[in-house]
């Protein structure tokens, strides 16, 4: 059974790769070594793997167990979710706590950041977990990095925001919610 669902989550994020039209961003050697054995290079360039949810840092960054039992801290792409510190920091958290601990993920591997963490789509129970934190109002699209996403994932993202704005969702029922770039910037 566990054989028969690895091999079913990589067929899935084999298929959603095809997918996607990402731009031309290729991963470096770097990138390559902080996932884990096993990862396979799409047509388009980005790395795919596969694992499980082990930890959850906020709500927008988790911990995933590779087939090596190494861990991975992946950052989730296109979004950024509110600090722990900040409203709704905690129940954000506690959204992608939900939605995937202890799952089996597919990891679409794009870059490292400034961290040294991979920046990723996670795609848990077949659905996109950052995407399912934009629909819940836990997180702001990150337009600063957009250009990193397909043109579909922007749009889609974009559209996910002011979704959960409009019919205030989550972060969205604060009065002011403060980005949480401005956050960081306020608290330096």
């Amino acid at each position: 059974m566990k054989k028969c669902s690895s091999y079913m989550l990589a067929l899935l994020a084999f298929s959603l790769s095809a997918c996607l039209n990402h731009s031309s961003l290729k991963p470096d050697g770097k990138l390559q070594a902080q996932l884990p054995p096993g990862t396979k290079m799409t047509d388009e360039g980005h790395l795919l793997a596969n694992g499980r949810v082990v930890n959850i840092s906020d709500g927008d960054t988790l911990t995933v167990l590779g087939a090596d039992n190494q861990r991975y801290k992946i950052r989730l792409q296109g979004i950024d979710a509110p600090e722990k510190s900040q409203p709704y920091g905690q129940k954000c958290k506690e959204a992608l706590m939900m939605a995937t601990t202890n799952l089996p993920v597919a990891v679409e591997a794009y870059k490292l950041d400034k961290y040294g963490r991979v920046v990723a789509k996670i795609i848990a129970n077949g659905k996109d977990v950052a995407l399912e934190q934009l629909n819940n109002g836990c997180a702001w699209h990150y337009t600063a990095y957009a250009k990193e996403q397909s043109a579909a994932d922007q749009q889609t993202y974009a559209a996910a925001e002011q979704q959960a704005r409009k019919a205030r969702k989550g972060l969205w029922r604060e009065k002011q919610p403060v980005a949480p770039w401005d956050y960081r910037r306020q608290q330096r």
